[in-house]
């Protein structure tokens, strides 16, 4: 059996991921809390805004505009990317146009303001793969 540090990964050579050290090391984990490859990234926009970016080629997939807190500044919240749990000091709650509505439908979604932490500990899509179906 080899490391993760001597650098022969998991998946044939290379490096190791998240993954493959899991899979390795913990082969009973529960298959949900096995990290997968993240198809989206989620970049600050500069405006309170998150764009959604296809990780392959940069396209923009969604745009998040933040919503302005309201309502008891010390209620825990619970980030849908990665889980974690804190206060709107820590979290913000966003809103997504429904592909195809024109601004009739929107979801929200609630996410950690520390967007480099937050993409650390996320370990999958299916939150944006929810806020990306037009069928929902």
């Amino acid at each position: 059996m080899t490391s993760p540090g001597n650098g022969s990964g998991g998946s044939g050579g290379g490096d190791w991921t998240d993954r493959d050290i899991v899979l390795e090391y913990f082969p009973a984990t529960h298959d949900r809390l096995v990290p997968r490859v993240l198809r989206y990234r989620l970049d600050d926009v500069g405006d309170g805004a998150v764009e959604v970016r296809e990780r392959d080629d940069g396209e923009v997939a969604l745009r998040l505009q933040a919503v302005a807190p309201a309502g008891n500044p010390t209620g825990e919240l619970c980030c849908d990317l990665c889980q974690r749990t804190g206060t709107r000091r820590f979290l913000r709650v966003y809103r997504a146009e429904v592909p195809g509505t024109h601004g009739r439908r929107y979801r929200y979604l609630t996410a950690c303001l520390d967007r480099r932490g937050c993409e650390a500990r996320r370990i999958d899509d299916a939150p944006l793969d929810v806020l990306l179906d037009t069928d929902a």
